[in-house]
């Protein structure tokens, strides 16, 4: 695990210091949270209501953003303070085109000029959109040409918490009471497990970024059992407990209560590579993108079962226990597609997914030991598997503002090629081959609901 946080620090620190030409927007301006996509020219509502075809500006922002206005000059309604007030329709709430999958092109319309609000001018009706001077003697100046601070990028940041649940190993019944009831391995189920997470994603006007995903669970359970207790695995009379002279066996059989104990920590962390794959329009006539992405993908699960037992024999210790430790490092890489849909000005539906596969490094450890400290079992080892994983979700998103959107979805994310503490049981533990060798051909699901929001910089 503390290899897993260096090298997620590193590739963290990498990825902030790339450079991002992304300008902070004003709150109001056009564009101020319309993606590439809408800047590039879909979805430009306002200008049309005015009257206005926009040219659209070259990627240097060098250039000046010039907007040619009608033949036509607009007729002001009124003009106090010298300021003009313009007799145009109301302007439209855009929204935009999906952040996540900008267009394709060299092009892009800028969201500010000069730092103002685009403006008509009655002064020349091709004038560019700078505030007139003079127009209040009723002597107009030459407008102010307007500079093009111009923006090429979205710089995309989330935050999102996560609530999943897992299957688990087939049950194992480790010990039983005199009434006949059982403790299993899966009594100590973690129902909902719950966690937290961020992403960071840049995308230009060409349709390509990157992304940069982590999301980290953990939880735990306890199951108990009452009474007389006697342990139900197979092999422990074959391992000496040699302060007490007696087996493991006979300190589980003399027991007063058993208890399960499940720890189980999971940590996701990705970096991908996006590529725009352009926009079409559904049969109901809704807009539709989707993207392409590629990269590397960390996975660590790590769990532990703890089997012990309570015992008011003075001769024997009172808390023995039987511990399984299962550490999977998952590195590899991946390939996906994500499809955002509009169903309404505010709300799209996404869906995405991806599969890849992972060198997967496992370590397990074996030990019995008790509260005063021997250890009368301990066996580790460690293997290198091949696994594969892949994720599917589905969601919608909701537009708050020009900058912020809300996201809920289902999330389903499925592993082969795992340990599971579970699994490493041995049918004997007489038999030191079972203990000496990890068992890596189980599986793991996680499915369950994903909620959080995200900020366009």
């Amino acid at each position: 695990m503390r290899y897993f946080r260096q090298l997620c620090f590193t590739l963290a620190l990498f990825s902030l210091t790339s450079h991002s030409n992304a300008q902070l927007n004003d709150d109001g301006m056009f564009g101020s949270y319309q993606s590439i996509l809408a800047r590039a020219g879909y979805g430009n509502e306002e200008l049309e209501a005015a009257g206005i075809q926009p040219k659209l500006a070259r990627r240097q922002s060098s250039q000046e953003f010039i907007i040619d206005a009608p033949s036509q000059p607009t007729e002001a309604i009124e003009t106090r303070d010298k300021e003009i007030i313009l007799d145009t329709p109301e302007s439209t709430v855009d929204y935009g085109g999906s952040y996540s999958s900008p267009t394709w092109g060299n092009t892009v319309l800028p969201n500010r000029v000069g730092g103002s609000p685009i403006q008509l001018s009655n002064c020349d009706p091709r004038g560019n959109f700078g505030a007139p001077t003079g127009c209040g003697s009723g002597a107009c100046e030459a407008c102010q040409q307007a500079g093009n601070r111009q923006r090429n990028a979205n710089l995309v940041g989330g935050v999102f918490g996560i609530t999943f649940r897992r299957d688990y190993e087939d049950d194992l019944c480790y010990g039983y009471n005199l009434n006949g009831d059982t403790i299993d391995s899966t009594d100590a189920d973690l129902q909902s497990m719950n966690g937290l997470g961020a992403s960071l994603a840049r995308r230009n006007e060409c349709g390509k970024g990157w992304e940069s995903i982590f999301w980290y669970l953990e939880d735990e359970a306890t199951a108990s059992l009452e009474g007389t207790t006697f342990t139900h695995l197979t092999g422990l009379d074959s391992i000496d407990h040699t302060p007490s002279g007696d087996t493991i066996e006979d300190i589980y059989n003399a027991g007063c209560c058993s208890e399960i104990y499940r720890d189980t920590e999971i940590l996701n962390f990705e970096f991908n590579l996006l590529r725009n794959g352009g926009e079409y329009t559904m049969r109901g006539c809704q807009k539709a993108s989707f993207e392409f992405y590629g990269g590397f993908r960390l996975f660590s699960f790590d769990e532990s079962i703890r089997y012990g037992s309570h015992s008011g024999d003075a001769s024997y210790p009172s808390w023995t226990e039987y511990q399984i430790d299962a550490n999977n490092m998952l590195a590899g890489f991946q390939l996906g597609c994500r499809n955002e849909i509009s169903l309404t000005d505010r709300i799209r539906l996404t869906l995405s997914g991806s599969g890849g596969g992972f060198s997967n490094f496992i370590e397990t450890q074996q030990v019995i030991s008790d509260d005063n400290g021997y250890m009368a079992m301990d066996y580790s080892s460690s293997a290198n598997q091949i696994s594969l994983l892949g994720q599917f979700d589905a969601g919608l998103s909701m537009q708050v503002s020009r900058r912020l959107r809300a996201q809920v979805g289902y999330r389903l994310l499925g592993i082969s090629g795992v340990s599971l503490a579970g699994d490493q049981v041995p049918y004997n533990f007489g038999h030191a081959y079972d203990l000496e060798n990890s068992d890596v051909n189980g599986s793991l699901l996680l499915h369950g609901m994903y909620y959080g929001g995200e900020f366009c910089f």
